[in-house]
Protein backbone atom coordinates (compact mmCIF):
# COMPACT_ATOMS: atom_id res chain seq x y z
CA UNK A 1 0.00 0.00 0.00
CA UNK A 2 1.95 3.30 -0.90
CA UNK A 3 0.05 6.61 -0.92
CA UNK A 4 -1.65 7.96 -3.99
CA UNK A 5 -2.87 3.87 -4.50
CA UNK A 6 -6.51 3.63 -5.89
CA UNK A 7 -8.58 0.96 -5.14
CA UNK A 8 -11.78 -0.08 -6.61
CA UNK A 9 -14.55 -1.26 -3.66
CA UNK A 10 -17.53 -2.93 -4.55
CA UNK A 11 -20.03 -1.24 -1.48
CA UNK A 12 -22.73 -2.99 -2.68
CA UNK A 13 -23.64 -4.70 -6.01
CA UNK A 14 -25.23 -1.61 -7.20
CA UNK A 15 -22.40 0.80 -5.75
CA UNK A 16 -19.03 0.56 -6.79
CA UNK A 17 -16.50 3.32 -5.48
CA UNK A 18 -12.66 4.51 -5.78
CA UNK A 19 -10.85 4.74 -2.41
CA UNK A 20 -7.37 7.00 -3.16
CA UNK A 21 -4.81 6.35 0.28
CA UNK A 22 -3.59 10.06 0.77
CA UNK A 23 -0.63 10.81 3.16
CA UNK A 24 -0.83 14.51 4.63
CA UNK A 25 1.71 14.51 6.71
CA UNK A 26 5.50 12.60 7.10
CA UNK A 27 6.18 9.44 5.32
CA UNK A 28 5.15 6.62 6.30
CA UNK A 29 1.57 7.76 7.12
CA UNK A 30 -1.24 7.57 5.86
CA UNK A 31 -3.83 10.19 6.78
CA UNK A 32 -6.93 10.43 4.50
CA UNK A 33 -8.70 7.90 2.26
CA UNK A 34 -10.28 10.15 -0.69
CA UNK A 35 -13.82 8.73 -1.93
CA UNK A 36 -14.28 8.56 -5.24
CA UNK A 37 -17.01 7.46 -7.72
CA UNK A 38 -16.29 4.45 -10.31
CA UNK A 39 -15.16 5.62 -13.21
CA UNK A 40 -12.65 8.31 -14.45
CA UNK A 41 -14.63 11.37 -12.65
CA UNK A 42 -12.49 12.87 -10.10
CA UNK A 43 -15.22 14.67 -7.86
CA UNK A 44 -14.60 14.30 -4.57
CA UNK A 45 -17.38 12.25 -2.54
CA UNK A 46 -15.86 12.33 0.33
CA UNK A 47 -12.55 12.29 2.46
CA UNK A 48 -12.28 10.09 5.74
CA UNK A 49 -10.02 11.80 7.76
CA UNK A 50 -7.76 9.92 10.68
CA UNK A 51 -7.03 10.81 13.92
CA UNK A 52 -3.36 12.04 14.54
CA UNK A 53 -1.26 9.16 15.86
CA UNK A 54 -3.53 6.66 14.38
CA UNK A 55 -2.40 7.31 11.05
CA UNK A 56 1.00 4.93 10.48
CA UNK A 57 1.00 3.81 7.11
CA UNK A 58 1.83 -0.01 8.54
CA UNK A 59 5.18 -2.86 7.76
CA UNK A 60 4.90 -3.90 4.37
CA UNK A 61 3.98 -7.51 5.49
CA UNK A 62 0.26 -6.64 7.33
CA UNK A 63 -1.76 -7.29 4.09
CA UNK A 64 -5.32 -6.21 5.92
CA UNK A 65 -4.59 -2.34 5.86
CA UNK A 66 -7.11 -1.76 4.06
CA UNK A 67 -10.05 -4.45 4.23
CA UNK A 68 -14.43 -3.93 3.31
CA UNK A 69 -16.83 -6.06 4.80
CA UNK A 70 -20.61 -5.65 6.36
CA UNK A 71 -20.19 -5.92 10.08
CA UNK A 72 -23.58 -4.97 10.54
CA UNK A 73 -25.20 -7.32 8.17
CA UNK A 74 -26.81 -3.90 6.09
CA UNK A 75 -25.90 -5.77 2.98
CA UNK A 76 -23.39 -2.32 2.16
CA UNK A 77 -19.62 -3.41 2.83
CA UNK A 78 -18.06 -1.01 5.63
CA UNK A 79 -14.02 0.19 5.93
CA UNK A 80 -11.67 -0.40 8.01
CA UNK A 81 -8.23 0.67 8.08
CA UNK A 82 -5.32 -0.94 9.84
CA UNK A 83 -3.94 1.64 13.19
CA UNK A 84 -2.18 -0.65 14.79
CA UNK A 85 -0.51 -4.21 14.52
CA UNK A 86 0.80 -5.74 18.03
CA UNK A 87 3.41 -8.44 18.90
CA UNK A 88 0.51 -10.96 20.24
CA UNK A 89 -1.49 -10.85 17.12
CA UNK A 90 -3.58 -7.88 18.07
CA UNK A 91 -4.66 -5.70 15.39
CA UNK A 92 -6.97 -2.54 15.41
CA UNK A 93 -8.60 -0.36 12.97
CA UNK A 94 -10.53 2.59 12.17
CA UNK A 95 -13.91 1.71 10.91
CA UNK A 96 -16.25 3.79 9.36
CA UNK A 97 -19.89 1.68 8.44
CA UNK A 98 -21.43 2.62 4.90
CA UNK A 99 -24.62 4.40 5.51
CA UNK A 100 -27.13 3.70 2.46
CA UNK A 101 -29.59 6.41 3.33
CA UNK A 102 -26.92 8.97 2.45
CA UNK A 103 -24.43 6.64 0.27
CA UNK A 104 -21.06 7.97 2.55
CA UNK A 105 -19.42 6.29 5.16
CA UNK A 106 -19.61 7.24 8.74
CA UNK A 107 -17.29 6.76 11.42
CA UNK A 108 -17.86 4.36 14.37
CA UNK A 109 -15.84 5.18 17.03
CA UNK A 110 -17.31 2.32 19.02
CA UNK A 111 -16.15 -0.22 16.49
CA UNK A 112 -12.76 1.44 16.33
CA UNK A 113 -11.88 0.91 19.81
CA UNK A 114 -12.25 -3.25 19.35
CA UNK A 115 -9.71 -5.49 18.56
CA UNK A 116 -9.79 -7.84 15.54
CA UNK A 117 -13.35 -7.00 14.50
CA UNK A 118 -14.81 -9.72 12.39
CA UNK A 119 -18.60 -10.30 11.34
CA UNK A 120 -21.30 -12.72 12.11
CA UNK A 121 -22.53 -13.84 9.13
CA UNK A 122 -26.18 -13.08 8.43
CA UNK A 123 -26.20 -11.16 12.14
CA UNK A 124 -25.93 -7.32 13.02
CA UNK A 125 -23.09 -9.07 15.31
CA UNK A 126 -19.08 -8.62 14.96
CA UNK A 127 -16.80 -11.12 16.93
CA UNK A 128 -13.53 -9.11 18.61
CA UNK A 129 -10.64 -11.56 20.16
CA UNK A 130 -7.31 -10.20 22.10
CA UNK A 131 -4.94 -11.78 23.78
CA UNK A 132 -1.54 -9.85 25.92
CA UNK A 133 0.08 -13.43 26.10
CA UNK A 134 -0.01 -17.14 25.55
CA UNK A 135 -1.93 -18.03 29.01
CA UNK A 136 -4.45 -14.02 29.28
CA UNK A 137 -7.03 -14.36 26.02
CA UNK A 138 -10.42 -12.79 25.40
CA UNK A 139 -13.47 -13.17 23.19
CA UNK A 140 -16.43 -11.25 22.94
CA UNK A 141 -19.50 -10.69 20.90
CA UNK A 142 -20.69 -6.83 20.07
CA UNK A 143 -24.03 -6.51 18.36
CA UNK A 144 -26.02 -3.62 17.22
CA UNK A 145 -29.13 -2.60 19.34
CA UNK A 146 -30.91 0.37 18.86
CA UNK A 147 -27.58 1.52 16.69
CA UNK A 148 -25.42 0.79 19.44
CA UNK A 149 -23.11 -1.65 19.84
CA UNK A 150 -23.58 -3.94 22.92
CA UNK A 151 -21.38 -6.65 24.46
CA UNK A 152 -23.63 -9.51 24.26
CA UNK A 153 -21.21 -12.68 25.75
CA UNK A 154 -18.09 -12.56 26.48
CA UNK A 155 -15.27 -15.71 27.03
CA UNK A 156 -11.63 -15.13 28.66
CA UNK A 157 -8.69 -17.05 30.04
CA UNK A 158 -6.75 -14.78 33.01
CA UNK A 159 -3.56 -16.37 33.78
CA UNK A 160 -2.75 -16.26 37.58
CA UNK A 161 1.04 -15.75 38.02
CA UNK A 162 1.04 -16.11 41.80
CA UNK A 163 -0.32 -19.47 41.97
CA UNK A 164 0.56 -20.69 38.41
CA UNK A 165 -3.05 -21.48 37.20
CA UNK A 166 -5.79 -19.98 34.39
CA UNK A 167 -9.12 -19.03 35.27
CA UNK A 168 -11.61 -19.86 32.03
CA UNK A 169 -14.57 -17.10 32.29
CA UNK A 170 -17.94 -17.40 30.06
CA UNK A 171 -20.59 -14.26 30.51
CA UNK A 172 -23.99 -14.08 28.77
CA UNK A 173 -25.90 -10.76 28.71
CA UNK A 174 -29.52 -11.16 30.41
CA UNK A 175 -31.37 -8.09 30.39
CA UNK A 176 -29.01 -4.63 31.36
CA UNK A 177 -26.05 -6.89 32.24
CA UNK A 178 -23.46 -9.46 31.83
CA UNK A 179 -24.08 -12.56 34.16
CA UNK A 180 -21.01 -14.70 34.93
CA UNK A 181 -22.25 -18.56 33.30
CA UNK A 182 -19.42 -20.39 34.27
CA UNK A 183 -16.01 -19.91 36.03
CA UNK A 184 -13.23 -22.76 36.24
CA UNK A 185 -9.39 -22.29 37.30
CA UNK A 186 -7.42 -25.01 36.17
CA UNK A 187 -3.55 -25.73 37.18
CA UNK A 188 -1.60 -24.18 33.66
CA UNK A 189 -0.53 -26.53 31.62
CA UNK A 190 2.13 -24.43 29.49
Amino acid sequence: MARGAEYRCVVHPSLTLRLRLVGDTTYPSLDSIVVLPEGESSDVIQVLHREPGNAEMPLPYHADVLSTFDLDADGHRDLLVGKFWGATGNRGYDVWRFDPATRRFVADSELSKMWNPSPIAGRRCVSTHSNSSARDDGRGVYCLHDGKWRLDSAEMNTWNRDSNSVTHSIMVRSGDTLVLLKSETRPDSL
